[in-house]
Formats: C-alpha cells, sequence, structure tokens
C-alpha cells in the first residue's frame, strides 16, 4: 500500500472515532431502563366477548416474586361488569381459586374459568371488577414449578396481580378484598396477611376463606414410611407430592429427593407436571409411607414445610370471615376449628360461619353471607 493510501486510510479512522466520540458526549448518559419489579404490567390481552362465557375479560401478564424470592412472570384474568365504572372505579375482588394442579396449563387463563362462574358472574353483578391469579407455575410457558400451597407466592401473585390490572385498566378502583376457597382459601388468608405491608399503595379492605386448607403441616410432619394403607391419609397422597413438590422448588438448599422413596420421586415428579384429575393417574395405588424413605421431620424437612404452608394468625389489620361445611371431608372442619382456635388465641379477630355441606357446596351454602360481607367492606369509606 503507498504511503498516501496508508495516511488517507489513517485519516478516515480518526474521523470516524472524532464522529464516534461526539457523537456520544452529545448524546448524555445512556438510558437506563425501567427497573423490574412486582407488580409491573407486561401484557394486557383483551379477549372476544363471549370468550369462557365472560362478556368483558382480558389476560394479563406480570411480574411478581418467584419461587426462591427473584422475579418471575405470572398470569391471571381481568374480569369487568358490563355497568359502566362508578365514580373512583370498580371496586376489585381478587378470586384465589382452589386446586387445580401444578403443570404450566392448569389455571384459570387456561380453562377460562368456568367452574368458577357461578360466584364470580355474583360479584360482576354487583358492580365489583374481578382479578384471578393463576398463581405462579401455571401458566401457558412458566417456566417454574406452580409452589402448591406456598403460603407466600399465593399471595404476592395476587396482590400483584391487583397492581398489574390496575395498570393495565384504568377504571379499577384501589380499593379491593380477597375471596378464595380450598387452596385459594388458603391463599386469600395469606394474602389478607400479607397486603398492607406489601401494597401499602392499595386500600385492602378485607378477607374471606371458604374451607382455607390450614394445619396439614401439623398432620403430615408427624408421618413416615411405616405409615399404613389407611383410606383417609391416602386421599392425600397426590396433594402431599403436590407439596413436596414446591416445597423442592422453592427450597434447592434441601434434599427433598433424599426424603423420599424411589417410588416417591416418581409420583412427586408426576405430579409436578399434573393438573388435579390426572393426580389418580400420577399416584397410581402409592401410598404416604410407601412415597417415603424416612419420617417427613427428618433433615429439617419438617420444620421447612411448615414455614413453607403454615396459614398467619397475627397481623391481620382488616375483617376476616371464614366459612366452612360440616360435611367436608376434603379439608376437614375440625382444621378449620383448630385455625379459629390458634387465631383468637393470639387475639386475631375473626367471625366464622358454618353450613351443612361438603367441601363443594360451602361456596352456594355462604354465597349470601359472602356477598354481603365483600358489600361491607367494600362500601365503607
Amino acid at each position: 500500500m503507498a504511503v498516501h493510501d496508508v495516511i488517507a486510510q489513517a485519516g478516515r479512522v480518526a474521523v470516524a472515532a472524532a464522529l464516534v466520540l461526539i457523537g456520544a458526549v452529545g448524546a448524555g448518559p445512556a438510558a437506563q431502563a425501567a427497573p423490574v419489579a412486582p407488580g409491573q404490567l407486561i401484557a394486557h390481552t383483551a379477549q372476544p366477548a363471549g370468550w369462557g362465557e365472560w362478556s368483558r375479560a382480558a389476560i394479563v401478564e406480570y411480574r411478581t416474586e418467584g419461587a426462591t424470592h427473584g422475579i418471575a412472570n405470572a398470569e391471571g384474568l381481568v374480569l369487568l361488569p358490563d355497568s359502566p365504572a362508578p365514580e373512583g372505579g370498580y371496586p376489585v375482588v381478587a378470586w384465589d381459586h382452589g386446586t387445580s394442579g401444578l403443570g404450566p396449563d392448569c389455571g384459570l387463563t387456561t380453562d377460562k374459568a368456568r367452574h368458577e362462574r357461578p360466584l364470580l358472574q355474583a360479584f360482576l353483578d354487583r358492580g365489583w371488577a374481578v382479578v384471578a391469579p393463576d398463581y405462579l407455575g401455571l401458566s401457558p410457558g412458566s417456566d417454574t414449578v406452580h409452589p402448591y400451597l406456598h403460603t407466600r407466592t399465593e399471595a404476592t401473585a395476587t396482590i400483584d396481580l391487583v397492581r398489574a390490572a390496575r395498570a393495565a385498566e384504568p377504571s379499577l378502583a384501589p380499593t379491593w378484598a380477597v375471596v378464595g376457597g380450598s387452596q385459594g382459601g388458603h391463599a386469600a388468608l395469606g394474602t389478607g396477611n400479607l397486603a398492607g405491608d406489601y401494597a401499602p399503595e392499595l386500600d385492602f379492605r378485607g378477607t374471606v376463606a371458604l374451607a382455607p386448607a390450614s394445619n396439614y403441616e401439623q398432620i403430615l410432619t408427624q408421618l413416615g414410611p411405616e405409615v399404613p394403607n389407611l383410606p383417609v391419609v391416602d386421599r392425600l397422597v397426590g396433594p402431599f407430592a403436590g407439596m413436596l413438590a414446591g416445597l423442592r422448588a422453592t427450597r434447592p438448599d434441601l434434599d427433598v429427593n433424599g426424603l423420599l422413596s424411589a417410588r416417591g420421586r416418581e409420583v412427586v415428579d408426576a405430579i409436578a407436571t399434573s393438573c388435579v384429575d390426572d393426580f389418580d393417574r400420577a399416584v397410581g395405588n402409592a401410598s404416604i409411607g410407601a412415597l417415603l424413605a424416612k419420617p417427613v421431620a427428618a433433615d429439617g424437612i419438617g420444620a421447612a414445610l411448615r414455614d413453607y404452608m403454615v396459614v398467619p394468625t397475627v397481623g391481620y389489620r382488616q375483617p376476616v370471615l371464614i366459612a366452612h361445611g360440616a360435611a367436608d371431608t376434603v379439608v376437614p372442619l375440625p382444621l378449620t376449628f383448630a385455625l379459629l382456635a390458634q387465631m383468637r388465641s393470639a387475639g386475631t379477630q375473626v367471625e366464622f360461619a358454618q353450613y351443612p355441606g361438603g367441601h363443594e357446596q360451602v361456596g352456594v351454602e355462604s354465597r349470601e353471607r359472602v356477598l354481603a360481607f365483600v358489600d361491607g367492606l367494600l362500601a365503607t369509606a
């Protein structure tokens, strides 16, 4: 290359470098991405009228607390009344659903909340908007196992959906309450206990829990390989495997697999990807004793399971109503009697309503009481 060509090329490089430098100086500091935060809206997708028989439905994708306290994506439903929004916006009822499974297609956004329709429509008919989380891990595309009956992430998924729904729908008021049944009753109590501290910018009013799952950790932590086949215990095999799958996901520092027999690992792995209708297939004829290689209380697993799923008994700042059916064999009534005693002994004020039916009937039998209670929560200044 000739000398004058080398000089010319060097000049072009120098000019280009100068232009880059000038551009960088003129542009000022590089733009910073907004920090990822719980409750942050990712997407809001309105559904056509009639989707799931709902007239005004949307799926909201949002950020929430992950299984190991990082940030994860979750989804939930937003349902709006047909009536115009009142001044100040629609009050919001968060609905926490019962056990649907652990896999990524087991949430309400997949089944369009069809099974929840009677109660949720009653909320809408009263002019309340409804938000309903799938819970962490139950939405299509989820990259984590659902932490089944994990008090913390049930609550954060619910509260963060309220935040994200308000960002997506300007017609929603900050005033809200939570209602849930079975697993959702467990979730609702966790939500009501956490709401004031976790989202003080919202106006949380109170909690309704229908047949809430509680105190199972007191039973399960007493079990071991020697437990015989007993119908009253063996019906818990699928849910128990789900709890262990969730504990394994939230506490990777624990050797949950070491607690399990070879058959137990097979069942827990199968339950971790199953919806509730497939629990029996995943369990087969396995008993709780057959799942275990050592006592549940061993190696800190029992204490961790209690921390994972315990229902708070103190710290509720707003009214609480618990309703339960006398004939319930899924969450037996004595478990709720124990919870009520624990809460009242701790100084927590809680209303209780008992009905004659079983687990599936309590939502129908208690409906008028629930609607009147929530109306009182949302109507007060």
